[in-house]
Parts: structure tokens; C-alpha cells; sequence
């Protein structure tokens, strides 16, 4: 076993629920309560029907719920179709930097804490691994630059925390880290051009392979040992890196880093449309010349360079596009799910504006990364006016943290309706008590439309 295998196999079994702090665990509900929150917001979408669909086909003797409804599939199926809802609004949490949502677990941990019928106490300390691996793998490596996909971040954290669920033993549970990434390495072409449903549904994918990796080791399949470090391994793929200390060492969990997102859209998107709706009152849109937008390389690289950002076609491209959320936020006042409508990306009025949009990459604002996500908007208007706006920490960062309330608002503005106003708080009361739950499918239960 090479000495990264080992050393997040020493954390995923040795981590108790007596090690966490009581900021950890909150972070853990907050975060429950979000994903949710995205969950019920991402139901009526088509890519999730289209799961949905698929996981009905699926029986198994251990099987899962699929969220929002009574229906029932096998656990990577359930936690397919859970997981295109928690992904396709594109308002789940994100890393901040190098692209990613940690959250997308959430659909795995799911699937095996109900079907293992665990506490609450069990599920936070999944979820804490999770996130610890997760975010730990970011701060050691950026995939993307050599054309991964972060969704090897999601399959690697999540089958670690399903391991710890299911209560594998060292060497299983070594195993299933091992099976979750050899044939697990995701292509980063699913974020480049003209975005397809697959982008939303990514992440979910990598936590079906995350459970399926979990129940290969704990039937005894045996994987490659040298996964990180050996010939053709991980290394090979993204150059070599060393794997970051964990909480209890040296630093707080990790799981309290990860950035709410207030706005559905691609996280670097954040900042321009708080810039945008900053300064949107003091402005004709009719009376605009020319929009500039300043930003920092992996936004400007990540939704700001590609010719098909200043004409999407797709909601998926439409929300990782600058700007389209510049633009859109300038005319509506806002940026919701409605800002994606078919109708609203063809809206001849927005592509007008949208092509006096320029998207600079400013390398002064690369130095505040990555501990600011910085945006610099200046409009000119005809009569030669200017008009400035800035944000560093969007809100939802986690220097400009989203309150308890601003999740439970996000719940219950995401719902639209799904869940009747008894069901909603039913839901928020189990979430704030998740550590004195006795079976986690209780929390499943509630979520029904």
C-alpha cells in the first residue's frame, strides 16, 4: 500500500464522532439542510426525471429511497437520481477554488445510511470524512489542469465515507478507496464548449461508482495498492503531490471551508452577479455601451473565455457563462432558476447585451486567490459615464458566511411549493437534531412530494 493510500485509510477508519468538534458537526447540518434545500429545487428538472426513470427499473434486496418520492431502487441507482436533484440547479456547495461540490457525497452517504440504518452520530462523521478528503485532495492537487474532471474528488470522498457507513474493516476499506479511483477517472470535456445535462449529473455518477466500489470490497475484491503512488497510478495522471495534513493535527475540519452558493450558477459566478446587483438600480440597461468584467484566471478560464459563453444554447452553458448571469442579472434584477427558462436564453434583448460584454483576466486579482473570489465590474454607459462595483467574498463565502436563516430561506424558496409548510419544518427539525437521530431513514421519510 503506497503512503497516500494509507494515510487517508489511517483517517477514514480511526476519525470517531468524539473527535469532532461542535462546529464541525453544526457545518454538517447547515450543509445537510442546503443539499436538500438543492434536492427539492432540482426535482421537476428533466435530467433528474430522466434518472428517476432509470432507478425505477432497478429492484434490489437492499434498496434505497429515491428522494421526493415512495419509490425505492438499488442504492447507486437511488443515489444517481438523488444526486442529478442535489447537482442539476447548480446551487449546491462548491470549494471555491479549482472547481468542485463536495456535496454531491451527500447522494452516496444517503443511499448507505438508509440501507445500513445508522444514527445520526455515524452519518456526521461520514460526512465530516467526506469533506476532510475532499477538500484535502483539492488543496493537493488541481485535477482539472491536466483534464480530469473534479468529480474524481466526489467518487474517491464519497466511497470513503460510504466505507466508514457500512463499517469496513483497514484493508476493505483500502480497497474500496483504491476500486473508486482506478477506473473512476473522470474527463473534464464534460465542462468545456456547449454544456450538456451531464455536467449536472457527474457527480452523481461518481457516487454511484462510489458505492459499488464499496460493496466490491466489502464482498473481498482486492484493488491496486500503489493507486496514488505506483506506476501508471494517480501521479502518473495529475504530476506528484503530497496529501495535505488532516483535522486534529494541525487545523480545523475542513468541512466548515466548503462556500454556500446564493445564486444558481457555476460558483466563480457568484461574485459578478453580486457586483452586478449591487449597482443594477442605478443603471438604463438601454442606456449601456459597453459592461467589463475583471477576474481572476480559473473564472475567467472556467466561464469567461469559451466564445460559447456570449451564446448559450443550453441552461448548462447559460449558468457557467459570465456574461449571461451579468447580463441577465442587469435586466431581471435577479438571478433564479426562471433566469435558465428556454425562453430566457434565446431572449433576443439578453444575447444583444450580452455581446457588449467583455471578460478580462486580471492578474492582479489572481493574488487574492484563493482566499477571495474577486470580481471587478465597470459599465460604461453612452454618455460616457462609468459605473463600479466589487466583491471579494460573495455571500455565502466563508468570510461572508450564509446564517442558519439563509439556508432555511434557501430551503424554503428551492421547495417551490413540494413540500407543504408542515413537512418543511418536520424537515429543518430533524436536520438541526441529525446527531440524536437513531435511524437516518427517518430523515429520508420526510422528503416526500
Amino acid at each position: 500500500m503506497d503512503s497516500t493510500l494509507k494515510k487517508i485509510t489511517d483517517f477514514t477508519t480511526q476519525l470517531s464522532y468524539s473527535d469532532l468538534t461542535p462546529l464541525a458537526v453544526h457545518e454538517c447540518k447547515r450543509r445537510v439542510v442546503d443539499t436538500l434545500a438543492c434536492a427539492l429545487g432540482g426535482f421537476n428538472a428533466e435530467p433528474s426525471k430522466i434518472a428517476r426513470s432509470i432507478a425505477r427499473k432497478a429492484t434490489s434486496e437492499n434498496s434505497a429511497r429515491i428522494l421526493g418520492t415512495l419509490e425505492r431502487s438499488s442504492p447507486e441507482l437511488a443515489a444517481f437520481a438523488n444526486g442529478v436533484m442535489i447537482r442539476y440547479l447548480d446551487v449546491n456547495d462548491a470549494t471555491g477554488s479549482g472547481g468542485g461540490h463536495p456535496s454531491d457525497a451527500f447522494a452516496a452517504l444517503l443511499a448507505a445510511a438508509e440501507t445500513s440504518k445508522i444514527d445520526g452520530k455515524t452519518f456526521i462523521t461520514a460526512a465530516v470524512i467526506v469533506y476532510e478528503l475532499y477538500l484535502g485532495f483539492v488543496a493537493a492537487v488541481r485535477i482539472r489542469n491536466r483534464g480530469w474532471d473534479h468529480v474524481v474528488y466526489t467518487v474517491l470522498a464519497a466511497a470513503a465515507g460510504v466505507a466508514r457507513i457500512k463499517q469496513l474493516d483497514y484493508q476493505a476499506t483500502a480497497n474500496a478507496l483504491s476500486l473508486a479511483l482506478t477506473p473512476n477517472m473522470a474527463l473534464e470535456v464534460v465542462r468545456r464548449g456547449q454544456l450538456s445535462m451531464w455536467k449536472g449529473c457527474a457527480g452523481a455518477n461518481a457516487s454511484r461508482n462510489a458505492l459499488f466500489a464499496v460493496e466490491l470490497a466489502a464482498e473481498g475484491m482486492t484493488a491496486p495498492g500503489q493507486v496514488f503512488e505506483g506506476e501508471q497510478g494517480v501521479w502518473n495522471a495529475t504530476g506528484k503531490f503530497e496529501w495535505p495534513s488532516f483535522a486534529r493535527q494541525d487545523r480545523p475540519f475542513r468541512i466548515a471551508d466548503s462556500q454556500i452558493k446564493i445564486y444558481p450558477c457555476e460558483y466563480h459566478g457568484q461574485a459578478p452577479v453580486e457586483a452586478t446587483l449591487a449597482i443594477r438600480s442605478q443603471i438604463n440597461p438601454e442606456d449601456i455601451e459597453s459592461i467589463v468584467v475583471r477576474t481572476y484566471w480559473f473564472a475567467w478560464s472556467e466561464i469567461g473565455s469559451e466564445p460559447e459563453k456570449w451564446k448559450p444554447t443550453t441552461r448548462e452553458t447559460a449558468d457557467h457563462s459570465i456574461p449571461f448571469l451579468v447580463c441577465a442579472a442587469l435586466l431581471d434584477g435577479k438571478v433564479d432558476a426562471s433566469t435558465f427558462s428556454a425562453a430566457r436564453i434565446s431572449d433576443s434583448c439578453l444575447l444583444s447585451l450580452i455581446q457588449k460584454v467583455q471578460v478580462i483576466h486580471d492578474k492582479e486579482l489572481d493574488k487574492l486567490q484563493p482566499l477571495a473570489n474577486p470580481c471587478r465590474l465597470e459599465i460604461t454607459l453612452k454618455n460616457g459615464e462609468k459605473k463600479f462595483s466589487s466583491v471579494d467574498y460573495p455571500k455565502g463565502h466563508v468570510k461572508n458566511p450564509a446564517s442558519d436563516q439563509d439556508i432555511k430561506d434557501k430551503l424554503v424558496n428551492l421547495n417551490n411549493g413540494l413540500l407543504s409548510p408542515r413537512q418543511i419544518s418536520q424537515l429543518l427539525d430533524i436536520c438541526w437534531r441529525l446527531d440524536e437521530l437513531d435511524d437516518i431513514g427517518e430523515l429520508v421519510s420526510v422528503i416526500r412530494i
